[in-house]
């Protein structure tokens, strides 16, 4: 029989994930994109460690078609992407507004809603 930690809430892989997926955003915060990135690329570099590069899912949830996500208005990501929900963190001090644009851009031609 497996003991568990009563100090931890969670596995420590999960723990982990979480410190990797916070210790990414925080450098990531200090040096963000070109201004010039398309979609994929800010995808790729930002949002993809915790979001999978498929778009599957990870430490953060699915953003593929048939996702939640896929459901949500347009204004909805941007202000989630802005601002943050639960445990994302927010990007408002990392990418600027037509980056975030382009990120939902991306999202949207990879949900097929293009």
């Amino acid at each position: 029989m497996r003991r568990r930690c009563r100090a931890l809430p969670c596995c420590p892989m999960r723990l982990g994930r979480y410190l990797v997926a916070g210790l990414a955003a925080l450098v990531l915060m200090a040096c963000g994109p070109d201004e010039s990135a398309t979609g994929a690329e800010i995808y790729s570099q930002v949002c993809a460690r915790c979001h999978g590069a498929d778009l599957s899912g990870g430490v953060g949830p699915d953003l593929g078609p048939g996702s939640s996500a896929a459901a949500q208005t347009d204004e909805f990501l941007v202000q989630t992407i802005s601002d943050g929900r639960g445990r994302m963190p927010s990007f408002r001090q990392t990418l600027s507004a037509a980056q975030i644009e382009r990120v939902v851009r991306f999202l949207r031609q990879r949900q097929g809603q293009s």
